[in-house]
């Protein structure tokens, strides 16, 4: 049974209704409960059991051992106490008051109480994601815990900025009635010395905060969560009278309580006055609300729905926002955008993005607008330019040219993800970042020509803030052993223009961390999958980083050219290390040899046979099973349970079948196994895809697979690779001894293995040999006395090489594989190999006798 059914089949119409004023949310120590932070009830025995462990017992005894028997009648015996069980709460002003002196103390105390030792809980959670998508805009708090604006903040730079009201006295210039995220603490904050938490202050409320907020509150519902209601200071302050007379809240009151729950008197005569604009509501919990409603709210958005050209920093919609008439849903690579939307959610602590949820959270982020009128999505320039399949069929000029010295020239092509993955993988090549030989005071160092960080943050820099309006294409120009320059068409934004000081030659320079989105929708994703910060700390830690190594940079904005330029000139190898101040401990770049799993299905699908499927009668077909693992009487899949048994239902039986979360399954060392078996049964079914590219599974249990000849003879691929398309590799070569004739054919083992909580496919290149026909392979002796003399032909420069054709190739030059098959969609795999950046500590020392040890 659901025990928030009535409360949201009521709260629903409220959120959900586009064309009336959003409702204003009041919530009270009780929505904070599950955080971590204390009840106003346990406050007050918490605050009792510190005072008498410190100023009875002299800090004899530490809180948690002083016993009821000893705090409760020491409470009880002050005059101003207020008995009764049911009353303790109400005892917390009272407590604040009288115990918690000096102010030093209390705010210490205080602060120390509003802790969410538990974390941000999921209601605030699903709360902030509210706010982001307009459902909600203004919430008042009497609470004195961070819980809210900590999950707002969670939201960033989705929600662009958390207007706060009232944090100490006098403090309303940022109230707002139009605000898109307001918080106003209505007993202030703690860390001001300003929460109102005494008896005196509870009592009243600040009359200047009250005529600000009566307007608003008055022509709103008024959605109230975990607040008992006891405080004067509300009652009769907020919800009580003026000079006006008794405000009636036609738009209604609906106080939430918990089920069982005895409503505080002052709560009782409220509903008495407001008679029909005054539900009370009965709930299981906050976080339990706020879980119904999300489900019941799935993709609802106040700003996408309203098809609104305004962006929601109230500025006009950018280009990034708009629709791409001629565009729909198939010029869009939606396993890349589940991929990287993953990366995202997981980044702003939201629930995992699925296929089901994948066009939902889109719209959200206005990677869509849904047109109610044609009841179809519209896709937006940032949808294309982020996840187009053929991007430039839509923007042309939405490419990067890069030229090294001057002569060779390049076309980065394809969407902007693709676009930041084969630019960082230029940009780290010895032949554009090479490393110096830069003096120190007893010996030499070995540092990369820009620190990679630097070229990072301009690459990004160069994606996502350049003006796609304008039609030509974005630069890099290398010039080696001197320096780099970053060209954008677009200059700097008005608002940033009008901030800096521009001089004579275009030349600025930043002072302060200022930033603008042009493209915010752009911002927003790149900042979510971690490749930028939000602060607009770039520019100025590109300048520390380059004076920290030795080099320069230098930015420059051409007002009537409308261009962006960045300049960074790398240290000679000459250059003293008293310039180099920055990040003494040298990383290293490692390569793993594993490809990634980027989206996996949450639940696997156990289906118990009553006979084992050899057993199984002519009629049971399994041609629409999908990938399965067949475990005698068990059937594992990522297929969902009901259509298994639908297809096995002869041989099922249906009590044991079962569905697990796959954190369950992944919880215990059996089940793990057979879930890695599963994963390797995908991955062998998308292997089997390369057949017409002469790539065959080995038989056996072997877990390889390898390149077979083309008639009986040699065969050649044709490839694209990150910085060159068409490369030729023979794959497979005739070598001979004399006679018989045998083959030298590339291949490549694979398991599936769990590293650090990440499901990878671990390939390992390898040489089968075979024999005339080349794909037979020779008998295991030969082969083992050919690997041995063809093993010494391998350097580390041959290994890498192999690993990038490898991920090339089993990407097909895409970003992202789809190992998925029928009923399966989401079972990703990044083509790209891991990555590890590892501190180097002990490998370079500044002290004599160390001369000899190299970077790893």
């Amino acid at each position: 049974m659901n025990d928030n059914k009535e409360a949201v089949s009521i709260l629903l119409p409220l959120l959900r209704a586009s064309d009336e004023p959003c409702p204003i949310l009041l919530l009270g120590a009780g929505a904070s409960f599950r955080s971590g932070v204390p009840t106003a009830a346990e406050a007050v025995k918490q605050i009792a059991r510190l005072v008498y462990s410190e100023r009875v017992l002299g800090g004899s005894r530490p809180p948690e051992r002083v016993k009821p028997s000893e705090w409760e009648p020491w409470l009880q015996n002050f005059s101003w106490f207020l008995h009764g069980a049911d009353r303790l709460a109400e005892n917390f002003p009272l407590v604040v008051e009288h115990l918690l002196t000096p102010a030093e103390f209390r705010k210490r105390v205080i602060l120390d109480l509003t802790r969410a030792r538990n974390g941000i809980s999921s209601g605030y959670k699903v709360l902030s994601d509210f706010v982001m998508r307009g459902l909600v805009r203004t919430i008042l708090t009497t609470n004195f815990d961070t819980c809210l604006t900590d999950a707002l903040k969670e939201r960033q730079p989705h929600i662009r900025h958390i207007d706060e009201v009232n944090r100490n006295h006098g403090d309303d210039a940022e109230f707002d009635l139009f605000s898109k995220c307001q918080v106003v603490w209505l007993h202030r904050r703690a860390e001001q010395y300003s929460d109102q938490n005494s008896a005196g202050e509870v009592g009243t409320i600040d009359v200047r905060l009250t005529s600000l907020l009566r307007p608003l509150v008055a022509a709103s519902p008024i959605i109230v969560i975990g607040y008992r209601g006891a405080e004067p200071s509300i009652m009769e302050g907020l919800f009580g009278q003026n000079k006006e007379g008794r405000l009636d809240f036609p738009h209604g009151v609906y106080w939430c309580v918990r089920r069982g729950e005895t409503p505080h008197p002052s709560v009782e005569a409220l509903g008495r006055r407001l008679g029909s604009n005054f539900r009370l509501l009965e709930i299981e919990g906050f976080d339990e609300l706020f879980a119904d409603l999300s489900r019941e709210l799935a993709g609802q958005d106040r700003y996408s729905e309203a098809g609104a050209s305004v962006a929601t920093d109230g500025n006009t919609q950018t280009f990034d926002e708009r629709v791409v008439p001629s565009a729909s849903l198939d010029d869009l690579d939606l396993d890349l955008a589940l991929q990287v939307l993953r990366q995202y959610c997981e980044k702003l602590g939201r629930a995992t993005a699925t296929r089901e949820t994948l066009l939902a959270l889109m719209r959200e982020q206005g990677l869509l607008i849904h047109d109610k009128q044609e009841d179809l999505d519209k896709v937006t320039a940032s949808a294309i330019l982020l996840f187009g399949k053929l991007t430039q069929d839509f923007f042309p000029h939405a490419v990067v040219s890069v030229t090294e010295a001057g002569r060779k020239r390049e076309i980065y092509e394809g969407n902007l993800i693709s676009q930041h993955r084969k630019l960082l993988e230029k940009l780290e090549t010895a032949e554009v970042n090479p490393r110096l030989k830069v003096k120190k005071r007893r010996q030499h160092d070995e540092r990369p020509a820009y620190p990679p960080r630097v070229l990072v943050e301009l690459l990004v820099n160069m994606l996502v803030h350049r003006d796609y309006e304008l039609a030509e294409p974005s630069q890099i120009e290398i010039h080696p052993g001197e320096e780099i320059v970053f060209a954008n068409p677009g200059g700097l934004t008005q608002r940033l223009a009008g901030r800096v000081t521009i001089e004579d030659d275009g030349r600025f320079t930043f002072s302060e961390s200022l930033t603008d989105l042009r493209n915010p929708s752009l911002c927003d994703i790149f900042f979510g999958i971690s490749a930028m910060e939000r602060a607009g700390t770039g520019l100025i830690d590109v300048g520390e980083l380059m004076l920290g190594c030795g080099g320069a940079s230098a930015f420059y904005h051409y007002r009537k050219e409308l261009r962006f330029e960045a300049r960074i000139t790398q240290p000679h190898a000459s250059a003293g290390s008293r310039a180099i101040a920055r990040s003494p401990v040298p990383t290293g770049l490692y390569v793993l040899n594993a490809l990634p799993f980027t989206a996996l299905p949450e639940n696997v699908s156990i289906v118990r046979l009553t006979v084992p499927l050899r057993a199984r009668s002519w009629g049971v077909d399994l041609s629409d099973c999908g990938t399965f693992v067949d475990r005698g009487t068990e059937l594992w899949s990522f297929v969902p349970l009901p259509l298994l048994i639908a297809r096995l239902a002869p041989i099922v039986d249906l009590k044991a079948s079962e569905t697990k979360p796959r954190a369950e399954v992944e919880s215990t060392p059996d089940s793990k196994r057979v879930l890695s078996w599963l994963l390797r049964k995908h991955w062998e079914r998308y292997l089997v895809s390369f057949a017409d590219d002469g790539l065959i599974l080995e038989d056996g249990r072997k877990h390889r697979a390898y390149f077979v000849g083309r008639n009986k003879e040699a065969r050649t691929i044709i490839w694209d690779g990150p910085q060159r398309r068409g490369n030729r590799r023979e794959v497979v070569k005739k070598r001979s001894d004399g006679i018989p004739t045998w083959f030298e054919n590339e291949g490549f083992g694979y398991e599936v293995v769990d590293i650090c909580g990440t499901w990878c496919i671990r390939i390992k290149p390898f040489y089968m040999f075979t024999g005339r026909d080349a794909r037979t392979p020779l008998s295991s002796f030969t082969r083992a006395a050919k690997s041995t003399r063809r093993i010494k032909f391998d350097r580390n420069k041959s290994v890498e090489a192999d690993l990038v054709f490898w991920s090339s190739f089993l990407g097909r030059g895409g970003v992202t594989i789809n190992a998925g098959q029928a009923h399966v969609d989401d079972v990703l795999i990044d083509s790209s190999f891991l990555t590890v950046e590892v501190p180097e500590i002990g490998l370079l020392n500044d002290e004599p006798g160390h001369q000899n040890r190299m970077p790893a």
